[in-house]
C-alpha cells in the first residue's frame, strides 16, 4: 500500500507539474509564467499544488479570486479565458437586432497587485482585445467607474451608438473583497447581472475556449503605448450624464426643500460624513448629492478614505457593513457634530448608513434589509400614492 502510495502521489506530481508548463507557456503575463516555472525548477510541488489543483469557478457572481498565477487565481490567462468564453456565448446564445451589430461595455476599478504586473485595467484591457477579435465592438470606459454605471451603460450605451446592440457587459472588479483579490463581474443584455442558466451556459463556453486566440502577450505590450486612445473617453462622459439626467428626472422630488420647512426654527438639519472606502465612489457620490440639491455644507468626506488607494491602508477589510469599518466616519461626524454616515463599498455597488442619536450620542449602523424598508418607504410616499396604476415592490434574496 506504501508503495503504491508513493507511485500515485510522484504520478499525481508529475501531471500536476505538467500542467504547470502547459499554463506557462500560453500565459500572456511573463511575470506570472515565470513565477510558475520558477516553482517547477525548484520542484516546489506544496506550492505548485495551492495554485493549480482546481479551477476558479465560474458563477452568477462571476469570477473572483486572489490575484496570482494559476487556473485558481485571478490572472491574465483565466481572464482571456473567461472573455472568449464570455464572447463566444453572445455570438450565439444573445440575439442581434435587424442589421445591428455586437457590442460590449467593459468597466474597472483600481485594484493591483504590482508584483505580478496584474490591475483591473489590465484586465479591462484583455477582455477588450477577446471581444473585439470574436467581432464584438468593445467600449472601454474612461477611468474608474462605479459597478452601477456599467449595468446603466448595457441598457443605454445603444442610445449613443445606434447601429449597435449591446450584448452584455463587463465590470472589472473585487467588490469589497480583501485587497489581494480581482474580480469579473458579468451583466446580461438586460441590465442585470447574469443569473441561472445563463452562467452555466457562459461557464461551458469558457471551458471550450482555454487556449489563447491569438497573441495577447503582443496585443498587450502595444496596448501599452495607446494610453488614452484605448478608452471612450467621449462615451463615458456621455454615460454619465445620462446616468445622472436620469436619477434627476425619475428620483429628485424636491423633498430637501420641502422637508426642512415642516420643522420649527430649532430643529437643526441632518449633515452626512461620506466614505469611499478607498474605492471609487467620491466623485460619482459628489455629483449625486448635487444633482439633489445638496450644498457642499451637506455632507463632508472621510479625507484619508477620499481617493482609490488597492493597498485600502485604513481598513482591514473594505466593507462597509464590517464591524469597525465605519470607525474614521464615525469619529469625524462626532467631531464636527454630524449625524449620518453614508458609505460605499470600493466598487460603489453597495450603501452602508449610520445614524448617530442627538439624545444618546450611540451609533446604529442599519442592515441591508433596514435600508431597503426606507428606500421602500420613501419610494411608496413619493410615487405610489400617486400612481394611476396598481403597485407593486418586489423584493429578492441574495
Amino acid at each position: 500500500l506504501k508503495i503504491l502510495s508513493h507511485f500515485t502521489v510522484e504520478g499525481m506530481s508529475k501531471e500536476l507539474i505538467e500542467t504547470a508548463k502547459e499554463w506557462a507557456s500560453i500565459d500572456p503575463n511573463h511575470l506570472t509564467a515565470n513565477h510558475v516555472l520558477r516553482l517547477v525548477a525548484e520542484n516546489k510541488i506544496e506550492e505548485i499544488k495551492k495554485l493549480f489543483n482546481g479551477r476558479i469557478g465560474f458563477g452568477t457572481a462571476g469570477l473572483r479570486a486572489k490575484m496570482e498565477p494559476g487556473p485558481l487565481g485571478m490572472n491574465d490567462l483565466t481572464v482571456l479565458q473567461a472573455s472568449q468564453g464570455l464572447a463566444e456565448y453572445c455570438r450565439k446564445h444573445i440575439p442581434i437586432d435587424g442589421g445591428k451589430k455586437p457590442m460590449i461595455v467593459v468597466g474597472y476599478d483600481h485594484r493591483a497587485n504590482a508584483n505580478f504586473n496584474l490591475s483591473s485595467k489590465r484586465f479591462a484591457v484583455v477582455t477588450k482585445l477577446a471581444m473585439e477579435h470574436a467581432g464584438i465592438k468593445c467600449i472601454l470606459l474612461d477611468g474608474y467607474v462605479p459597478t452601477p454605471l456599467v449595468a446603466f451603460s448595457v441598457e443605454h450605451l445603444c442610445e449613443i451608438h445606434t447601429d449597435y446592440t449591446v450584448v452584455a457587459g463587463v465590470m472589472v472588479t473585487a467588490s469589497h473583497n480583501p485587497k489581494q483579490d480581482a474580480g469579473y463581474k458579468v451583466y446580461y443584455c438586460d441590465g442585470c447581472q447574469i443569473r441561472s442558466p445563463i452562467d452555466a451556459g457562459i461557464a461551458d463556453c469558457i471551458g471550450r475556449n482555454l487556449k489563447p486566440w491569438f497573441d495577447y502577450a503582443a496585443a498587450l505590450k502595444q496596448c501599452e503605448n495607446l494610453n488614452g486612445a484605448l478608452t471612450g473617453k467621449l462615451e463615458t462622459g456621455q454615460l454619465c450624464d445620462m446616468y445622472y439626467a436620469a436619477i434627476g428626472s425619475k428620483l429628485v422630488k424636491g423633498r430637501y426643500e420641502a422637508t426642512s420647512k415642516e420643522f420649527d426654527e430649532k430643529w437643526k438639519e441632518p449633515k452626512v460624513v461620506y466614505t469611499a472606502m478607498h474605492g471609487v465612489g467620491t466623485p460619482y457620490a459628489k455629483r449625486a448629492f448635487a444633482i439633489f440639491g445638496f450644498p457642499n455644507t451637506f455632507y463632508h468626506v472621510v479625507p484619508a478614505q477620499e481617493n482609490p488607494d488597492p493597498e485600502f491602508p485604513t481598513v482591514s477589510f473594505p466593507n462597509p457593513e464590517e464591524k469597525g469599518a465605519l470607525d474614521m466616519a464615525m469619529e469625524i461626524a462626532e467631531e464636527k457634530g454630524f449625524d449620518l454616515i453614508f458609505a460605499n463599498d470600493p466598487d460603489a455597488d453597495r450603501l452602508a448608513v449610520a445614524e448617530r442619536s442627538r439624545k444618546t450620542g450611540e451609533w446604529t449602523s442599519f442592515t441591508g434589509d433596514q435600508i431597503g424598508t426606507l428606500l421602500g418607504k420613501w419610494m411608496w410616499d413619493s410615487y405610489g400614492k400617486f400612481s394611476e396604476k396598481p403597485v407593486a415592490m418586489c423584493a429578492s434574496t441574495v
